[in-house]
């Protein structure tokens, strides 16, 4: 029989539990590993996304210093910049546009936004602001939808949105001060003493001490090693520019500087200046009947006491044993004879006071009905009489020596650049249809640098409608020749006065002795825009005069009546539609290479030449300056020169302010420098009346303000070497 023995084997009641656990922790851990990779594709997809509007922005600022128009920012700069955008996240279609807005910002800058949707579930969106003074800001955000892969299998969402942004800004002046002393140790860097007001648009800088009072007044911050900025007079200044004023609290939306005490040392920012050796022969002077004509290079010990007038050809002067002025007028401002006021123009009213009659040399001209042969007369056309309206604009052509910059430097072949003034006061002639009569232009005196003369008619007389006066011809000023075409020569003999006569470009009018004659009244078509008639070219008939002078520039606010000259055309766009602008002095906004078209809100930044400009060089020594109020000197820089004006060659490896320790710039209604003072191991004593003695920035060692009268320094981005070059802010 079999035995049945009983087993002393017990299951266990746990038994199991372990691999519901084990799966349980599976769970968990494929949750953990889930997590991880749907975080860390998170974290490289926003990488990516940072890198690529890092790219793209930082690139928006380089293309738009190389394609500085609007249009171009359309078309070229935000294409360019969303390719990049695309190939850094290798998105491999192209992404398409789904909204596009042009308006302002709450300070009135312009203001640009783009959306853009691309393959992936990507968006980019992008806003372009001109800030002006402050550059142009380039943001760059992107978005994308980044789809999960574990996350939502446990209940999560099925996407995750990543976001990256960027900003860039080019063109940025902040740190571009109106005043730089660079003088690290005092006692006093920069210097306010006796009863003298200086008044500052734009920041003052200091790398020392400061002895300030409220004489000072900033229209901006002051900025100093150690010192007294808070005694400045801090001014409210409009952010998009305008007068500043004094005020217990700044008008809605507009700005108030403040004291920044200590600061960090702004360095020197060691500017050259390549262009002098192009100009180092000795210079040369010209009688010209009413006016001395200077050409530029070197000179030595120049000095004037007496009155006159001195207008500068474009270059660089080197003033070996310094430049004194202590009388006369000397200028490189090319004006018309008997200038336009600037709020009445095309009329009978004459400027006043005119730019040249400031050195008694002033420009002049009569126009009077002479007669001519039958069929050659001007006819009103069934009217039988009526009045016509002439004005002249001085003309001239200016080349600048620079053989290297290629098509960078439009003014290097004969016969240069071409410059032509504002208009003059107009001139009103009554003639009568049957009398066979033409019109007679008579130079009595030649506007300082002019060697032509366009001459401009109005069919209604000088009615003060701009539009109204058409182009007739171009003529060699008296005194001058050209063979047929520019450049003018004159053997400086003249006689500098007389009939223009044998114009060209225009309405041919063969009879000697006569300016104007074979126009009918019917035959002048008043274009209905400047196309056919650029700006930066030579005329055709029916085209119009250029743009007419502004107000004086008055400093600090107000001036005298009759006492500062008017000022040029604003900086504008020489090209249909835009305004015509400036064509002969400091505002010349001729593009580099020309253009079909233009940003209005920057209309001279592609320009590499401004024809007609000055530099005065003083090399190392004791060649300074001395600007006294009983002389004028009013000269412009421009964009060759890196607008800087007057170039002192620093002292190194020499200490410091071993030289020039005072020179004087007492500016007088006139006197004005527009451009960058540069001299970092030189000082300057400041005083002035009326007008800014310096529109443009001033660099140097020391700066003192004496005296009782009221001087101004104007920083003017314009007119102002170049800023830096685009960067990340964000």
């Amino acid at each position: 029989m079999r035995s049945i023995v009983p087993s002393t084997t017990k299951r266990s009641l746990q038994e199991g539990q372990a691999i519901v656990l084990i799966a349980l922790l599976i769970l968990v851990l494929f949750g953990m590993l889930g997590l991880a990779i749907d975080s860390g594709r998170g974290y490289v997809d926003r990488r990516d996304q940072q890198t690529a509007v890092d790219a793209a922005a930082l690139a928006a600022g380089d293309w738009y210093e190389n394609f500085p128009d609007r249009i171009d920012l359309l078309g070229t700069v935000i294409p360019k910049t969303v390719t990049l955008y695309q190939n850094n996240l290798r998105i491999y279609s192209p992404c398409s546009q789904v909204y596009y807005n042009s308006g302002t910002t709450g300070l009135g800058f312009p203001d640009d936004n783009w959306t853009f949707q691309c393959q992936g579930q990507y968006s980019l969106q992008i806003e372009a602001i001109n800030t002006q003074f402050n550059g142009y800001d380039f943001t760059y955000k992107s978005t994308h939808q980044l789809p999960l892969t574990f996350i939502q299998i446990f209940g999560g969402a099925s996407n995750i949105t990543i976001a990256a942004q960027a900003s860039a800004i080019v063109g940025n002046q902040r740190q571009t001060p109106a005043l730089l002393t660079l003088d690290p140790t005092g006692p006093c860097s920069t210097l306010m003493h006796g009863n003298g007001q200086l008044t500052l648009y734009g920041d003052a800088y200091s790398n020392g001490p400061v002895c300030l009072d409220n004489n000072l007044g900033i229209a901006g911050n002051c900025y100093a090693a150690s010192g007294s900025c808070n005694a400045a007079t801090f001014l409210c200044y409009p952010p998009n520019g305008g007068p500043p004023y004094q005020a217990a609290s700044c008008n809605p939306g507009d700005l108030q500087g403040a004291s920044y005490v200590p600061a960090p040392t702004l360095p020197d920012p060691g500017y050259l200046a390549p262009e002098q050796p192009y100009y180092s022969g000795a210079g040369s002077s010209f009688n010209r009947g009413t006016w001395t004509e200077m050409t530029p290079g070197t000179w030595n010990n120049f000095s004037i006491s007496s009155n006159g007038c001195y207008f500068l050809d474009a270059g660089v002067y080197t003033w070996n044993g310094g430049y004194t002025s202590h009388g006369g007028l000397v200028s490189n401002e090319l004006k018309a004879p008997t200038e336009a006021a600037y709020n009445a123009p095309g009329t009978m009213t004459a400027a006043n006071p005119d730019f040249w009659a400031g050195g008694g040399c002033d420009g002049s001209f009569t126009a009077a009905t002479v007669g001519v042969p039958v069929g050659q007369g001007i006819k009103h056309q069934g009217s039988g009489s009526g009045p016509w309206g002439v004005e002249l604009t001085s003309v001239r052509y200016d080349r600048f020596k620079d053989s290297t910059m290629g098509a960078g430097n439009p003014c290097y072949n004969s016969p240069g650049c071409y410059r032509e003034s504002a208009p003059s006061v107009c001139q009103v002639i009554n003639e009568i249809d049957a009398n066979n009569l033409g019109i007679a232009v008579t130079i009595i005196n030649n506007a300082p640098g002019a060697q032509y003369y366009n001459v401009y008619i109005n069919p209604n007389g000088c009615d003060g409608n701009q539009i109204n006066f058409s182009f007739v011809n171009t003529y060699l000023a008296p005194g001058w020749t050209d063979g047929g075409s520019p450049p003018a020569t004159s053997a400086g003999v003249g006689p500098w006065t007389g009939i223009l006569t044998g114009g060209r470009g225009g309405w041919p009018c063969a009879v000697p002795a006569v300016t104007i004659c074979n126009i009918q009244y019917n035959s002048i078509s008043v274009p209905a825009n400047r196309a056919g008639c650029p700006f930066y070219n030579a005329r055709a008939a029916n085209c119009w005069a250029p743009t007419y002078e502004a107000p004086p520039q008055c400093f600090p606010n107000v001036c005298v009546a009759n006492t500062a000259p008017q000022e040029n055309p604003a900086m504008s766009l020489e090209y249909f539609p835009s305004n015509g602008g400036d064509l002969a002095n400091e505002n010349y906004c001729m593009q580099t290479p020309i253009s079909p078209a233009g940003d209005p809100n920057a209309p001279c930044s592609s320009a590499k030449i401004t024809p007609g400009a000055v530099q005065f060089y003083f090399p190392v020594g004791n060649n300074c300056l001395d600007q006294n109020g009983n002389g004028s000197t009013h000269v412009f820089s421009g964009e060759q020169y890196n607008w800087i004006v007057i170039y002192e060659v620093p002292s190194t490896p020499t200490a410091p302010n071993t030289y020039c320790s005072s020179q004087k710039l007492n500016g007088s209604a006139y006197t004005q420098y527009i451009g960058t003072i540069y001299s970092p191991t030189s000082s300057w004593d400041i005083l002035g009346s009326d007008t800014a003695p310096l529109a443009g920035q001033l660099i140097s060692w020391m700066a003192t303000v004496t005296g009782s009268g009221n001087a101004g320094i104007l920083f003017n981005p314009n007119y102002s070497p170049a800023p830096p070059a685009a960067r990340l802010i964000n």
